[in-house]
């Protein structure tokens, strides 16, 4: 992979530290506004948020060869893919108090310690720490993008604050100026969009996994939740690696029956 680009090293590094340690003072002020807000949208979210996000991936080509030589099982078959996104989901619920059983998010020093864990993971396979906070801005954009008219400026912030908190948590800098996140990452996809050979596996694959959970693999479902140089890319390959009719019935069917899903059902707030 080449060398990080100096315009996304000289923005990273004015992102915010990790947390050395994480103690209750620093949930803030707002910590049970930005947990409300943070429940509300990713309960309404739906999967379109996470399946456009790891598409988005695999569209990003020094992302997705750095990955796929540093954990090649994890996106080697549709089996393994499958599993990473329900493992992925899994842990968004918990760090999002969005899953089938409250979790009270961050505020829980369980949730904390499975983030570092995860961290821990990426770091010894040498996942650098910008992927990882451009993947996690990457996500909390579509999902606001998906719950649209739903949102406001007040509450969009409050959204970045807790979410700032987590990757910090976590081990990654982060921060809540969404000016200076918003340009880190049209900078990185300016830079990294790009095919490799194994994009229309992947994104055949992923979008198989949308359709049985309920995310729609036409380009008009998929389009919006794409920044601009990865969609250049996706849009030639997109007839291909979509799944045909019958392949995209038969998805639909089988996720009924046999995909596991970690959202819960809508609750208030605690």
């Amino acid at each position: 992979m080449r060398a990080i680009d100096s315009e996304i090293e000289e923005r990273f590094a004015t992102f915010d530290p990790p947390y050395e340690t994480f103690t209750d003072d620093l949930l803030g002020d707002e910590a049970d506004a930005e947990l409300d807000v943070v429940r509300r949208y990713w309960f309404a979210c739906g999967y379109r948020p996470g399946v456009t996000a790891y598409l988005n991936f695999f569209l990003l080509a020094d992302f997705i060869v750095l990955h796929d030589r540093a954990v090649a099982r994890r996106f080697r078959s549709f089996r393994t893919m499958a599993r990473s996104f329900y493992e992925t989901d899994l842990f968004i619920r918990e760090v999002t108090d969005s899953g089938s059983s409250p979790s009270g998010g961050i505020a829980n020093a369980e949730v904390r310690a499975t983030l570092r864990s995860i961290f821990a993971r990426h770091g010894a396979v040498g996942i650098p720490t910008w992927m990882m906070a451009y993947f996690g801005f990457s996500l909390l954009e579509n999902v606001e993008r998906q719950v649209g008219a739903a949102t406001s400026d007040r509450e969009r912030q409050l959204h970045l604050q807790y979410m700032s908190r987590t990757f910090r948590c976590m081990g990654v800098p982060f921060c809540d100026r969404r000016d200076a996140l918003v340009a880190f990452a049209r900078r990185v996809e300016s830079v990294h969009a790009g095919a490799t050979p194994q994009l229309e596996r992947h994104a055949r694959n992923i979008l198989v996994i949308g359709e049985m959970i309920g995310v729609a693999s036409d380009w008009e479902s998929l389009a919006p939740f794409l920044p601009d140089p990865t969609r250049a890319v996706f849009e030639p390959i997109h007839e291909r690696a979509r799944p045909g009719a019958v392949k995209r019935t038969t998805a639909r069917i089988a996720g009924k029956l046999l995909m596991k899903r970690a959202v819960g059902d809508s609750r208030a707030a605690s």
